[in-house]
């Protein structure tokens, strides 16, 4: 079974960044789960992801990708030719830690606030 039984094509630059952040969230939590070992060949990652229907993706596309989505800065730790390195703990993938502890501390902020930001989204 293929990435891509599960996910749809598109030729938009944002599902296709979707596809690629769905490969990688994948792959961190086997790397947390202990199925698979930190380090992985980047050519692997790339391979998965070429099977989500984005065939022409490349080690450049990688690197882009990481540069331009915050999502894949949060699961992928580092990225060299040949190999590359997850964020293993949560607590790592957190910027900003005094923003997580108001968050939990007020939720009723918090909730307001997603709401306002999805209707910003919804309106743009």
């Amino acid at each position: 079974m293929r990435a891509s039984d599960f996910l749809l094509e598109d030729d938009e630059p944002s599902d296709q960044y979707a596809n690629i952040v769905t490969v990688l969230d994948l792959v961190q939590e086997k790397v947390r789960s202990g199925e698979l070992s930190d380090g992985l060949p980047t050519q692997f990652i790339i391979r998965l992801i070429q099977n989500t229907g984005v065939s022409s993706f490349s080690y450049d596309d990688l690197i882009a990708a990481n540069e331009d989505n915050e999502s894949m800065k949060n699961i992928v730790k580092n990225i060299t030719p040949t190999k590359i390195s997850f964020v293993k703990d949560i607590g790592q993938s957190v910027a900003n830690a005094q923003d997580v502890t108001a968050a939990s501390a007020n939720p009723e902020q918090t909730v307001s606030d997603m709401a306002k930001s999805a209707m910003k989204r919804r309106q743009s």
